[in-house]
């Protein structure tokens, strides 16, 4: 066995070596599928100021905050939602906890956000947001609280 106990010798003597992933050339600290990938959230230990990761937040040209139009319950409210550009999330828009949700395991209805995602083509009406960029969005009524899913029941008045 090796020094990491997951491959034997081999009987000349030689070991088996998983072979190391390529450097980034644009960075010192990742590989370059981590840098490729915009994987920077998997990577360990995790490195701060990454050129990379700069260089591709910089480069992400929509903004950070999107608002919309969100119907919900027949109640039609302006929100603002954040977009991650890199990381999880990415590609999605969250908003604020401001809607009410129920679920069989909750005792009182729970304050969740909603998450949106692209629509495609085929999204029914109803459930789709248009951002000030000219974006589709598709609404999610369900939620995750408390480790369960929940359902986005209407507007939270505070």
């Amino acid at each position: 066995m090796n020094d990491h106990g997951w491959l034997p010798e081999a009987p000349d003597g030689h070991e088996w070596v998983r072979p190391r992933p390529a450097d980034c050339p644009n960075c010192p600290c990742h590989t370059a599928l981590v840098c490729q990938g915009k994987a920077w959230h998997w990577s360990y230990p995790r490195h701060e100021g990454c050129p990379c990761e700069t260089a591709a937040v910089a480069a992400d040209t929509p903004p950070a905050t999107r608002t919309l139009t969100l119907t919900v319950a027949d109640i039609s409210r302006t929100v603002l939602a954040q977009a991650p550009t890199v990381g999880i999330g990415a590609g999605l828009l969250l908003t604020a906890r401001v809607f009410r949700a129920t679920g069989s395991h909750l005792a009182a209805e729970a304050v969740v956000p909603m998450v949106l995602s692209p629509a495609s083509e085929h999204t029914p009406a109803d459930l789709v947001a248009v951002d000030e960029l000219g974006q589709r969005w598709t609404m999610r009524l369900t939620a995750f609280h408390g480790g369960a899913e929940v359902a986005i029941t209407g507007w939270h008045d505070a």
